[in-house]
């Protein structure tokens, strides 16, 4: 695939950023769970003094840093959840159309058969 060329084409680079969009902030959700792992772990083996020594902070900027990191891991994951397709039809017409046009762009290898 070439560089800067979408994955699926030119018709469809505003689709190929709406993935890209979240598959980065996918990415950030993922990093920043971690980062609340490690620095409630730095916070359980050091102490908030000891983080904030570490980390080169005030004692009050890594409480909030501790409290904030807990409150996120407490809240999970975002769930999925479901929802009836009648109330937003228009999100299946903007799929169908998708898939009409990918329909479109198949081309079959060979023509028809002859007849003789």
């Amino acid at each position: 695939m070439e560089r800067g060329a979408g994955v699926r084409g030119q018709g469809d680079a505003a689709l190929d950023a709406r993935v890209r969009r979240e598959l980065r902030e996918r990415q950030k959700r993922e990093l920043r769970r971690e980062r609340d792992r490690v620095v409630l772990d730095l916070a359980d083996s050091l102490g908030t003094q000891g983080l904030a020594r570490s980390l080169g902070t005030s004692v009050a900027t890594a409480e909030t840093l501790v409290l904030r990191s807990r409150a996120r891991i407490a809240a999970g994951p975002p769930r999925i959840t479901a929802r009836r397709s009648g109330r937003d039809p228009e999100r299946w017409s903007e799929a169908d159309r998708l898939y009409e046009a990918l329909g479109r762009g198949v081309r079959m290898p060979g023509g028809p058969p002859s007849c003789p």
